[in-house]
């Protein structure tokens, strides 16, 4: 596998469409395409745990993970 093949996997793996990258050939254009699909400085892609969130589960409401208490 090359670098440029491996920058769109793992641009796939964080959210992103494949067919947004198709097109590109290089490190940079790859590297840059994933600036895009990472979360912002400071911001998780789970939500922190506590002690309150004990036996929640997590579910995509907005494109994000956030946690849900299931109904019993």
């Amino acid at each position: 596998m090359t670098n440029v093949e491996a920058l769109k996997a793992l641009y796939v793996a964080l959210g992103g469409d494949a067919d947004d990258v198709a097109n590109a050939n290089t490190n940079a254009e790859l590297i840059a395409a994933l600036a895009g699909v990472l979360p912002e400085s400071g911001e998780s892609l789970l939500p922190d745990p506590s002690a309150l969130s004990d036996g929640d589960m997590l579910k995509v409401s907005g494109g994000k993970w956030v946690a849900y208490t299931p109904a019993p």
